[in-house]
């Protein structure tokens, strides 16, 4: 096999699951317990290390004392009980009240 051509297989190996469709899905949350940068940084942290996590962006919820919580992930089928493990001993200090996949196509 050739330079080019040994390339040239590489990068079609590299992009296949690109091409295969596994586009990012969001996932959104709702929690408390976060009254601080840290608490942030904490859940931001925990959630990162779920399975294809690209991404977790946290802001004020709808209620007060809430945050609303978006994770973008490559899994498809990432669940409540996996954000509360990923959470580890600090689960019952920031509590998922809701977890659902998002109809938003993530961004």
């Amino acid at each position: 096999m050739t330079r080019p051509a040994f390339f040239f297989a590489l990068l079609a190996f590299l992009t296949l699951p690109a091409m295969a469709g596994d586009s990012p899905v969001n996932y959104i949350a709702e929690m408390t317990g976060m009254v601080c940068a840290g608490c942030k940084d904490h859940v931001t942290a925990s959630f990162t290390k779920l399975e294809g996590v690209s991404k977790v962006q946290i802001v004020p919820g709808d209620k007060p004392g809430t945050q609303k919580v978006t994770v973008t992930s490559s899994s498809p089928a990432l669940t409540k009980e996996q954000a509360v493990a990923a959470l580890g001993s600090s689960a019952s200090t920031y509590v998922v009240h809701a977890w659902k996949k998002s109809e938003q196509p993530a961004n």
